[in-house]
């Protein structure tokens, strides 16, 4: 590549009619993250958008996808019982190389980006889309984790106390 210069990137904006849910609310809040976006300023906006309207999309592309995972199950442990639909796809981006010299031809470069969508709603969604997570929480210990008991040293038999007198 060090015979061509890039040029202009192609990457058509997402609409919210190009989410991939069967039925949006008309007053969904579209969370859009990116890879520089704070996940404080994310999760406040979004705390305060969800008790009027809701219902909220979450999006992020490429780098931003832990960030939009870590953010919804943020969301998932400050409100309770949320119900969640997660899609996967990729966007397609199209880059065009100019040439250094005139002999060379242009190129164009088309990549997949891996793409995310999750809705998040307090109210019930359709439990046979594919992707759905129910809003309840399967509990498999009775005892909280930092109340479970602890081995003695003394007692395992595997422990070893080496270098000592």
């Amino acid at each position: 590549m060090e015979n061509y210069v890039k040029g202009t990137n192609a990457d058509p904006e997402i609409e919210l009619s190009d989410l991939p849910f069967k039925c949006l609310p008309p007053n969904v809040t579209w969370m859009k993250v990116r890879p520089g976006s704070k996940m404080t300023n994310l999760i406040e906006f979004a705390l305060k958008s969800m008790e009027d309207n809701k219902t909220q999309v979450w999006s992020g592309t490429g780098a931003a996808i832990g960030k939009t995972i870590s953010c919804v199950e943020i969301m998932k442990r400050k409100i309770q019982n949320l119900h969640q639909i997660s899609k996967i796809s990729y966007h397609k981006c199209e880059e065009y190389w100019n040439p250094k010299s005139d002999e060379l031809d242009s190129l164009r470069v088309v990549r997949s980006i891996p793409l995310i969508h999750i809705l998040l709603s307090i109210e019930p969604l359709d439990s046979n889309e594919p992707g759905y997570q129910s809003s309840q929480v399967d509990v498999k210990t009775t005892e909280a984790p930092g109340k479970m008991k602890k081995k003695s040293r003394a007692r395992n038999k595997n422990y070893h106390n080496f270098g000592t007198k």
